[in-house]
Formats: structure tokens, C-alpha cells, sequence
């Protein structure tokens, strides 16, 4: 029976024409190796898995080639290619700086150095995980990396550069291999599909690219456990169950339930996700990234960022027709919270729920407003507009003797002069007003004409009064401020609004233009002009008097009274 060979391995690219997502350092040293301008050490660096050891390996066949191609490729015919891929070359040593960290390893290593290679052009070493040396050895290392013999060649790999001291990075071409894309991770699975006769859907294709992160040698591995857990034939569903992977149909279901505030939903499907053993932390990473992708899918440029199937892609654009912005942002930031604070939670199911409830909520917990058309139906706040007010409309009581008269000197005299207004309580100038309109006959009832400049008080209350009922259910604070105002009717063109303090005003300053815009409306009259002041109080109120204060004040008004008492022999009751 023939022995299993892994497709890290099977697959491992062996010319620069394999090698995929490093079209860079491909192309570089190719360049390098056709004009002989090779450095005499070589740093590859970059994360897991993405061919820094496996390009190290071409870039050791292809110098030592005995019959080199124009194009910088190894003949791989040549007695040097045979060894080399028969690992039993004697001039290409492969070393691991993990089990070889040490000053002792690295002088051997200096002690190997000194003699020429047996065959071909040049001696190359490759060493692995270089960061892991210590420092110590590095130092040791360092006068033979920067002066080394002419036919000795350094490729060092490591997946943390940072661990490294400047003085080896110095003395190396050093080279950065990006993570693999993954479009390009699909193209190079398909094709191994197609050698080894394997049927693979493109969504399970695309899940196995996502999983592996970046990393072909990853993704190989998976599609090994996939093969052997699902035979030829592969299906989305198989990864999703073999790689534990969240199905991101949930997450489309719970922004559904989410818009339209169906809490009930939200917290059953995330109990099936519990049931199914993912945690709390891992639902909580998957929607913050189903929200991200829902606002990338906002903008046809950025679609382009999504690195799924294009089925999963149009699901995102049809359900980011439908959510605003606005809520997901929020939402990110909510999610972002509850995963921080996820760890030192106690209860941390009720945490993820209290997140999922406020989510559910949003729109009334962080006033976020979406636009009319974009979101399920919903019950949205409105201000009424209430019936104008006429000034030609306000009637006046008389008597049957005699009619009421208006003379338009007096009553600017009277609005000229600083008069104080108290609220009236809810409803009660209207009624008060209904009810002595009915009650007037109507042989004595004559319309009074105001000039459109004047103000009435009364309409203006009402009006006041009318905007503060309309907004109290959605900014109940702009509502209780109203509720405690003071008005003062000091001319025809100025109405001054009392508050206790300069926070009330700054709060109210912030609404003045709507509240304007319906007063205009409610009374018909734009003339005027509303200023918000302080309230000036005295800074020591007056206390009640006592009995016996209020008797001596009596007496010293009337000093009969104390002749009274004492006459009457009376006694003050305290």
C-alpha cells in the first residue's frame, strides 16, 4: 500500500512558476539570478505558511543549476537538481534555529563555513525560525554573515523580523512575503481538486480559503481533514460541520430579527447557537464582522474588499439596502464593548444577550434615526402640527348693556408694559377659552381686529403648550424645561423665556429653531423674536412669619389691637 503524502508536501512548489501571492520576491530574484547580482545573505520574512522555506529551496536549486534556463529557472536535469530534490545534496544544508540556538551551534556552523562545496558554484545554508537564536549566538554570527567566502550563501527565514537585532538585519537583503490572498487560494485549490478527482463545491472552497487565513500550507491541511472526513465529494455544509465554523446564515437571520425588533428571535437563534457549542465570544467576533461587510457592501468601491463566494456577496447587498449606516456603527460599537468586557463578565451569556436586547433597541436606546423607506415598519415619532390660531378669531366677553370696544392704545400700553405670564395647567386655556365663546350670544359677540404684529399672549401659550405635548414622549427634557419656562411679554416684537440656569439654555438653544418654525405656524405671526435668559434669583428667601411675629406687625399697623389684648387679658396661641 502506498504511503499517504500530505499536499503540503505533494504540492509544495518546486519552480518560481508554482510559487503563488509572492509575485514580488519572485520577480526579484528572478532579476537577481539572471544578472548575478546575488547577495551574499537573504532574509525572507512574513506570517505562516505563505512559501518563505519553499522559495529559500528554489532560490538554493536554482544558483546551484548547472544548466540555468534564460528565464532563471533550474533545468532541474542536472546532477545538482537531482540531489537537490532527492535531499542528498552536500551543498545545500537546511538548519533549524529553534533546536540550534545556541553560540556552540553557530560555531560549528562557522567551523562548516571555511570549506568549499564539494560541487557546484556555492554552499547554502537555510536557516529556519532565525529569530529563535539567542543573542549571544547572533553575535557569534555576525562577522561571518557579513564577510562570508564567496561561494557561501545565507537565507535566513522567520515569521517575527521584529525578534531579530539590527546588526543581522543590516548585513540582509531582506525581502517581505505577503499573506496569500484568496483568490488566489481558490485558484490553486481548484486546481488540486482537478488532480486529485475530488468534486468541491465553491462555497465549501471559499470556506476552507477563509479559514486558512492567509496561509496555503493551512489551507492544505484542511482540505486534507475535509477529504478524509467527506470522501470526493465536498460540500459547504461538510466544512461548516468538520471546521466548527458558525454559519453565516445566522447572522443574516439575527440582523433580519434585529431591524425589526423582534427580540423574542434574536434570543432564540442565538440559544441554537450556544446548543451547537460555540461560545459567546465567537458569536460576538462573527456579527461584528457581518455588520463590517454590511457596511462595506454600502459602497460599489469597496464591495471589492469582500473575500467571499459571489452568492454570500449578493446576500450582503440586498440585506445592506435595507439597514442604515447609522445603526451600524452603532451596532459595531456595542459589539466592540461587549467583547471587551466579555472576559471579566460573570454571567457572560445574560452579557451577550443584554448586547443582542440593546442591538434589538437601538433606535431608542442611542437615538439613531434611519431613513423614512430604509427599514421595516415601525412606529416613528412625530410632531403634530396643531390648528392655527387667528387673532381675528378670538372673541370677547360682553354684557348686554353695553359691547366691548377695542382701543389699540391701551392694549399696546399694556403689552408694552413687562408682564409676567405662569403657565396655565394642561389643556385649561383651551377649554377656558371654548367655554366662554359658547357662552357669549350672538347678538353680543363683535370680531376684535389686531394689527398681524401683535402678539396675544393667550395664542401664544396655547401654541407654547401645544409644541411642548407634541415632543414630551421623545425629548421629555426640551418638555419639563418648557413645562418650568417663564414667559414675559415685554413689546410687540420680544418674548423672553426664563430658565433657572445657563445648562437649561444651552439645552434649549439646541431645539429653539423647530420650536420657532411651529410657534411661526401655530399663531400665523413671524414677527416676533424669542431670547432665553437666567431667571435672577435672591440669594436669601424669605422665611414664613411665626405667630408672634405676625401679631407684633399687626400691632405696630394698629396699636389698638394691643390695647385689646391687654384690656381683654387675651393670650397669644403659639
Amino acid at each position: 500500500m502506498q504511503s499517504f503524502v500530505v499536499s503540503a508536501r505533494k504540492y509544495r512548489p518546486a519552480t518560481w512558476d508554482d510559487v503563488i501571492g509572492q509575485e514580488h520576491v519572485v520577480t526579484t530574484l528572478r532579476n537577481a539570478i539572471k544578472n548575478n547580482h546575488l547577495a551574499q545573505s537573504f532574509l525572507f520574512c512574513g506570517p505562516r505558511g505563505v512559501g518563505k522555506t519553499t522559495c529559500a529551496r528554489i532560490l538554493a536549486k536554482t544558483i546551484n543549476c548547472e544548466n540555468l534556463q534564460p528565464d532563471g529557472e533550474a533545468c532541474d536535469k542536472c546532477e545538482s537538481c537531482k540531489s537537490f530534490r532527492q535531499n542528498a545534496s552536500f551543498n545545500i544544508h537546511e538548519i533549524d534555529a529553534a533546536s540550534n540556538n545556541s553560540v556552540e551551534d553557530i560555531r560549528s556552523l562557522t567551523d562548516q563555513v571555511r570549506y568549499a562545496p564539494q560541487e557546484g558554484k556555492y554552499k547554502i545554508y537555510i536557516i529556519d525560525e532565525v529569530h529563535m537564536l539567542s543573542a549571544a549566538a547572533f553575535n557569534a554570527f555576525l562577522k561571518t554573515l557579513e564577510e562570508p567566502p564567496a561561494y557561501v550563501k545565507f537565507i535566513l527565514a522567520t515569521t517575527e523580523k521584529h525578534k531579530i537585532i539590527p546588526t543581522i538585519l543590516s548585513r540582509c537583503q531582506i525581502f517581505d512575503f505577503n499573506r496569500i490572498h484568496v483568490k488566489d487560494m481558490i485558484k490553486q485549490l481548484k486546481k488540486i481538486c482537478k488532480s486529485e478527482d475530488v468534486n468541491c463545491e465553491d462555497e465549501a472552497i471559499h470556506l476552507i480559503a477563509q479559514k486558512a487565513d492567509g496561509a496555503m500550507r493551512d489551507a492544505l491541511s484542511i482540505f486534507d481533514r475535509i477529504t478524509t472526513f467527506a470522501g470526493k465529494n465536498i460540500t459547504g455544509k461538510d466544512v461548516i460541520e468538520n471546521l466548527n465554523i458558525l454559519d453565516y446564515t445566522y447572522y443574516f437571520k439575527i440582523t433580519d430579527a434585529l431591524l425589526a425588533e423582534d427580540a423574542a428571535s434574536v434570543l432564540l437563534y442565538f440559544d441554537e447557537i450556544i446548543s451547537k457549542g460555540f461560545d459567546g465570544d465567537t458569536f460576538l467576533i462573527g456579527l461584528s464582522e457581518h455588520f463590517r461587510n454590511l457596511l462595506v457592501c454600502k459602497d460599489p468601491k469597496t464591495i471589492k474588499l469582500l473575500e467571499l463566494s459571489e452568492t454570500v456577496i449578493e446576500k450582503y447587498q440586498h440585506q445592506s439596502e435595507i439597514v442604515s449606516a447609522s445603526f451600524l456603527l452603532s451596532g459595531l460599537n456595542i459589539l466592540n464593548q461587549a467583547d471587551v468586557q466579555y472576559r471579566i463578565s460573570k454571567n457572560k451569556r445574560l452579557h451577550v444577550e443584554l448586547a443582542l436586547l440593546k442591538l434589538c433597541y437601538i433606535h431608542g436606546a442611542i437615538h439613531t434615526y434611519q431613513t423614512e423607506g430604509t427599514l421595516p415598519e415601525k412606529k416613528t415619532p412625530v410632531v403634530k402640527t396643531p390648528k392655527q390660531f387667528s387673532p381675528e378669531k378670538v372673541k370677547t366677553e360682553t354684557t348686554s348693556e353695553e359691547k366691548a370696544e377695542y382701543i389699540p392704545e391701551k392694549k399696546k400700553e399694556i403689552l408694552h408694559s413687562a408682564e409676567t405670564v405662569s403657565m396655565p395647567k394642561k389643556g385649561s386655556l383651551r377649554q377656558n377659552i371654548l367655554n366662554k365663546n359658547s357662552e357669549i350670544s350672538a347678538e353680543n359677540k363683535e370680531e376684535i381686529k389686531l394689527d398681524k404684529k401683535t402678539v396675544i399672549p393667550e395664542l401664544f401659550i396655547l401654541a407654547w403648550k401645544e409644541y411642548a405635548d407634541s415632543i414630551r414622549s421623545d425629548l421629555q427634557r426640551v418638555a419639563v424645561l418648557m413645562d418650568h419656562a417663564v414667559l414675559t411679554f415685554s413689546n410687540e416684537a420680544e418674548i423672553s423665556i426664563g430658565l433657572d440656569s445657563q445648562v437649561e439654555i444651552n439645552i434649549m438653544q439646541t431645539h429653539i429653531t423647530d420650536l420657532k418654525s411651529f410657534l411661526y405656524d401655530a399663531i400665523d405671526n413671524n414677527t416676533f423674536d424669542i431670547q432665553l435668559n437666567v431667571i435672577e434669583k435672591t440669594k436669601t428667601a424669605k422665611r414664613p412669619y411665626t405667630a408672634i411675629e405676625k401679631f407684633k406687625k399687626m400691632a405696630e399697623a394698629n396699636p389698638l389691637i394691643q390695647e385689646i389684648k391687654d384690656t381683654l387679658g387675651f393670650e397669644l396661641d403659639y
